[in-house]
């Protein structure tokens, strides 16, 4: 197995792990009676877009360095 193959297997499953928490994290926060349901949603949004942006960036440029090597 090729490296870049490798990268985009742990971005992959580093982003599944990072969405699936954040989802629990939030199911909980909204049953929560302590936690105001709005105030998680300001602070959730920018970090859940920056990691989606950030592993999503990652394995495209992996996928078209790849096709630009052949």
């Amino acid at each position: 197995m090729k490296v870049a193959d490798r990268i985009t297997i742990i971005c992959c499953i580093s982003l599944a792990i990072v969405l699936l928490s954040t989802v629990i994290v939030v199911l909980i926060g909204l049953f929560d009676e302590k936690v105001d349901n709005h105030e998680i949603f300001k602070l959730i949004n920018p970090a859940f877009n920056m990691i989606v942006g950030a592993f999503v960036g990652t394995i495209a440029g992996i996928k078209i360095g790849k096709d630009d090597v052949k």
